[in-house]
């Protein structure tokens, strides 16, 4: 499956008419996921006036051509009459339920077997072994996706490592995965008085398409979704500009950059060189498709530091025109052979660790 992005909608605390003008905006944005949930309010006194506004909106959005996802758990099933394992779901808009109460193995890989159009989805942040043991009792796969929980209190994101290694246990099954990003505009969240609802605990502050980035640039998410609303016309338009399948990197030029040294700068032929070395990115293709360039030696820098973009200059001629990024503080610029003409942008500092060996990548200004 291609990677997607969607959004979030939480009816029961807007009105059909802003649900309405939301999902038709993502949609022409070319958002194809929304995600919404019956179990934040299944003890309210009017849970079912809040469930009706739920199912309309979500009922549009599907009729929309939207992939839908319901967040539910064993209660909520009850209120609505289901069941995972006979049910059939598309009559109230929905094509994948989420199940936020685990189940036990095998009633997960028996409902898959439910010969009505849904798919199931399974909480990947526990980091446990639940899917092995789902995968035992032989389901069917193409109805099974992972998603990660969003985490609206501060500070109790997941560290990077940890998701890593969650999503490990998925992505060996081949198994299609999602996760969050926070905007920093939308209120409507299923914890009141929370804002930006990401996965990971490193988003939280950033701007919502360098959040994505960390998710799509790990190669490990497939799908990201905003997990609270409403976003902002701004959010949704970054978001739906993220390149999801090439890295692309926003830079910040130094003044004084050259013809020439821009003209490098916006190669479409970066890639990181297969042997790599532990100090920078280094990208080789300027050298043979830039080696006639004058690039005289400017600045007076005497070292780099990490994030640093910088370009081999005329005194080194076998090398000139080479692109590094600067991996490592306190870089020296041996001499004097390197003009500096950027920098990543600190806010994309972490998408360093995501150009490995052989990855092609573009620089952005």
């Amino acid at each position: 499956m291609k990677r997607e992005i969607g959004i979030s909608i939480y009816p029961e605390q807007s009105s059909f008419e802003k649900d309405k003008e939301y999902l038709d905006l993502a949609k022409s944005l070319g958002y194809k996921v929304v995600f919404t949930s019956l179990l934040h309010f299944v003890n309210d006194s009017d849970q079912e006036s809040k469930q009706k506004k739920v199912l309309k909106s979500i009922k549009y959005a599907y009729d929309a051509g939207f992939y839908t996802i319901l967040d539910v758990e064993e209660k909520s099933l009850e209120k609505l009459n289901k069941s995972i394992f006979f049910s059939d779901f598309s009559d109230i808009g929905v094509s994948c339920i989420r199940m936020d109460t685990p189940l036990k193995a095998m009633e997960f890989a028996f409902a898959t077997h439910n010969p009505n159009e849904f798919d199931l989805q399974i909480n990947m942040s526990n980091n446990d072994s639940l899917i092995d043991n789902i995968i035992e009792y032989k389901p069917v796969v193409e109805k099974l996706s992972g998603c990660h929980n969003f985490f609206p209190f501060k500070y109790t994101g997941l560290p990077f490592d940890f998701f890593e290694e969650a999503n490990k246990k998925f992505l060996k099954h081949n198994i299609y995965t999602s996760a969050f990003v926070g905007s920093s505009f939308g209120t409507m969240t299923p914890a009141i008085n929370q804002k930006e609802l990401p996965t990971l605990e490193m988003q939280r502050e950033l701007p919502i398409d360098a959040q994505a980035k960390i998710l799509f640039y790990s190669d490990q998410i497939k799908c990201v979704i905003i997990g609270n609303s409403y976003a902002s016309n701004e959010e949704l338009e970054k978001l739906a500009a993220v390149s999801r399948y090439t890295k692309e990197i926003n830079i910040t030029l130094d003044e004084g950059v050259t013809k020439e040294e821009l003209e490098i700068i916006n190669s479409n032929m970066h890639y990181r060189r297969a042997d790599i070395n532990e100090y920078f990115v280094r990208s080789c293709a300027p050298r043979i498709f830039n080696k006639k360039s004058i690039l005289n030696k400017r600045g007076e820098h005497k070292f780099f530091k990490r994030g640093d973009v910088i370009i081999v200059n005329n005194l080194d001629e076998r090398y000139k025109a080479e692109l590094h990024i600067v991996l490592k503080d306190e870089f020296e610029n041996y001499r004097g052979r390197y003009n500096r003409v950027g920098s990543i942008n600190l806010n994309e500092i972490k998408l360093l660790d995501f150009l490995t060996q052989n990855t092609y990548f573009k620089l952005k200004l």
